[in-house]
């Protein structure tokens, strides 16, 4: 295996971009502070982060997507489908026990990568956006991209003396 350097290292990763935080997000706490000061002489009266891709934030007052959280509340009580038929889309209550099938309790220990069953799922859309092949070992889901970047970082961390220069150290890491 060649020594991960700079000149190794995948030059899209060198240059990709975050938008959740950097200059724009950094510009809009700014407004968000003369805003709440008074002292200010700025041509609107709130500021609405649509970069972040957070419809449920306030000011925009989107309902979160159900389907999720109805899947999430039947995987972590099954017999809620049971008790409340009706509360539920049909839709909803196959997946949960697709889900059910698959990985059983949610409550255990699971995979460190991932769910296999979910790779599955997740293939189809990284290949053709990638334009690379990739087959469930070369595939490893987080729970977000905070523990994503934790786990790229530890990775580099090979000695009680490495150290990790960030040049903004902020979400997500």
């Amino acid at each position: 295996m060649r020594p991960l350097t700079l000149d190794s290292l995948n030059q899209q990763l060198q240059t990709v971009q975050y938008a959740v935080r950097g200059e724009l997000a950094i510009k809009a706490e700014t407004y968000r502070d003369q805003l709440k000061s008074g002292a200010h002489n700025l041509p609107f009266d709130k500021v609405i982060s649509s970069n972040i891709g957070n419809p449920q934030q306030k000011g925009f007052d989107q309902p979160p997507i159900a389907f999720m959280r109805q899947v999430t509340a039947l995987t972590e009580w099954p017999a809620l489908a049971e008790l409340a038929p009706s509360v539920f889309p049909a839709d909803v209550i196959a997946r949960a026990k697709e889900l059910q099938e698959e990985i059983g309790s949610i409550g255990a220990y699971l995979y460190s990568e991932g769910v296999p069953f979910t790779y599955s799922e997740e293939r189809p859309r990284f290949v053709p956006r990638d334009a690379h092949p990739a087959t469930p070992d070369d595939i490893f889901l987080t729970a977000s991209a905070s523990a994503g970047v934790s786990l790229l970082i530890n990775m580099l961390i090979t000695a009680p003396t490495d150290g990790v220069l960030i040049p903004i150290p902020q979400y997500p890491v």
